[in-house]
């Protein structure tokens, strides 16, 4: 254990390495700051156990960690990383652990201006083992768990084929473990390239694209040891579209899609077609949609993004054959700092400044790093997962509230003896085919320039489209942070968690008390 979380964390430097030899030439300047965080928690259900089996007690945490930026014209680097230590008063209670890791970071770097970029991202963060367990948001309840590793390198070659075409060729190399023993560890290698009409057309425009990638796979054998497993996916599309005005362009596409896993019968491979636009009336307003066919039904997308001077709205639709790796190399929730990013644009017109802040409001008011979005729980299955968000966040002249909601629906595709040791013979039918709904609610109120009170609403749903399973959760959080200098911030907060997980019928309740303080040396 130790062997492997020692080895995972080497890879989760080699992007830091691959930019530091990126940036040499450019002489750029590393920004390194240390922080620390400590945290006194009461509760009288630590470890998020059944109401018959909960037990009370203090939680003392520390975090220590840091940040790393680098910002210049050729490289573009943030690393953050964060190790929790956890104390518990009267003994550890069960189902709780001792430490916990969070490590973000991400590299966009010019090695070769106008020819050679790179994009390199990695991450170490907790993820539910299943959607319908007790999830508390504290990193020191192990129930329901597990630490999630990826990372992801991805150089690419550009080149401009004068007014013809603009090309590119990319190559991703990526891999995904975790310490649960039945998630597999893989590795994926991608190799894609894309051309897209250059300037010379100007009523009509084209593009084109092709991609294959190859996962290996060590499957978890029940009784112990692994199995190697290969599986792939190859795709191509070719789009045609019509630019009707500046602000409207139509299309239609059409392509190929084929996945070799397996499978539970059906067909993996097919046919893709339909219908596009892009209309983007103004600079605060922009809508993408699609509808179509793809080889496992009917097919729709839509993004939709406005901003006025005081609200921002998203409105997020999508299907597509997935995997859980693939949802935590490449999330696609909205993430509170976007949203809030887009909300202060019009305070804070500088980018960095403005980012800045944006972190540090998040930090300081409690909210989740992404908004109301579905559980990813540990899976080694292909799935078809068919997903709606829709956010807004409005901001008055104290007050920001955000909510969001979601939907989301997972059909399997690949058979259940994926995750045999995952989750054990009588539950492989817990994760076959769900549908999880969701909602949260935020409002912050600044009753003076150094405070800010948050109170903070979470509500989710998720059943079993095969049998009668069902959980739900709900949360409250009220919290009140005050900052006592540039450096130093403190904050209380109340919660309130209710629910039960579907799993033999586990209904649980916590209420606790928080207070922290976090420094930024």
């Amino acid at each position: 254990m130790t062997i492997t979380m020692a080895k995972s964390r080497r890879l989760a430097l080699l992007p830091l390495a691959a930019g530091l030899c990126a940036a040499f030439p450019a002489h750029a300047a590393w920004d390194f700051s240390p922080m620390a965080t400590a945290r006194a928690t009461y509760s009288d259900n630590i470890g998020l156990q059944s109401d018959e089996n909960a037990k009370s007690g203090f939680v003392l945490q520390l975090t220590p960690g840091f940040e790393l930026v680098n910002h210049s014209q050729r490289f573009d680097f943030k690393m953050s990383y964060m190790l929790n230590l956890y104390q518990y008063a009267g003994g550890r209670p069960s189902g709780t652990q001792r430490h916990s890791q969070d490590l973000d970071s991400a590299l966009k770097a010019r090695l070769v201006e106008e020819l050679l970029y790179m994009d390199a991202q990695a991450s170490v963060h907790q993820q539910a083992t299943s959607a319908f367990g007790p999830r508390s948001g504290n990193g020191y309840v192990s129930n329901n768990q597990n630490e999630v590793r990826t990372i992801r390198l991805s150089p690419y070659l550009v080149h401009r084929f004068g007014a013809f075409a603009n090309g590119e060729l990319r190559y991703t190399r990526d891999r995904v473990s975790s310490n649960n023993l039945g998630m597999r560890s893989s590795d994926g290698n991608t190799i894609s390239g894309s051309l897209t009409s250059g300037p010379g057309f100007r009523r009509f425009g084209w593009d084109l694209s092709l991609a294959r990638a190859v996962y290996n796979e060590d499957i978890p054998v029940t009784g112990g040891g692994v199995d190697a497993q290969t599986s792939s996916s190859r795709n191509a599309n070719v789009g045609l579209r019509y630019v009707a005005t500046p602000q409207l362009n139509v299309g239609v596409f059409g392509g190929y899609d084929d996945y070799e896993f397996s499978g539970l019968g059906g067909a993996q491979s097919g046919a893709a077609y339909g219908a596009n636009l892009a209309w983007t009336p103004s600079g605060r307003t922009s809508l993408e949609a699609s509808a179509g066919h793809r080889f496992y039904g009917p097919s729709y997308s839509l993004n939709l993004q406005h901003r006025s001077r005081a609200t921002v709205w998203n409105v997020l639709y999508s299907d597509a054959v997935s995997t859980s790796r693939s949802q935590f190399l490449l999330p696609q929730a909205i993430d509170t700092a976007s949203m809030l990013d887009r909300l202060f644009r019009a305070q804070i017109s500088d980018p960095l400044l403005r980012a800045a802040f944006v972190q540090a409001y998040i930090q300081k008011t409690g909210l989740p790093p992404t908004l109301a979005n579905s559980v990813n729980f540990l899976s080694n299955r292909y799935s078809l997962v068919k997903q709606l968000n829709a956010s807004v966040g409005w901001q008055l002249s104290r007050t920001t509230s955000t909510f969001s909601l979601y939907k989301n629906k997972r059909e399997m595709l690949s058979s259940q003896q994926a995750d045999s040791v995952l989750l054990g013979s009588s539950l492989l039918s817990l994760n076959d085919n769900t549908e999880q709904t969701g909602a949260l609610v935020s409002v912050s109120y600044k009753p003076g320039a150094q405070s800010v009170l948050t109170l903070t609403g979470n509500a989710s749903n998720v059943k079993s489209l095969t049998d009668d399973r069902t959980g739900k959760q709900r949360d409250v959080r009220l919290n009140l942070a005050h900052t006592y200098s540039t450096r130093l911030t403190g904050s209380v907060e109340l919660r309130h968690v209710k629910g039960n997980s579907g799993l033999g019928g586990l209904r649980y309740t916590e209420n606790a008390v928080s207070a922290t303080l976090s420094s930024k040396f």
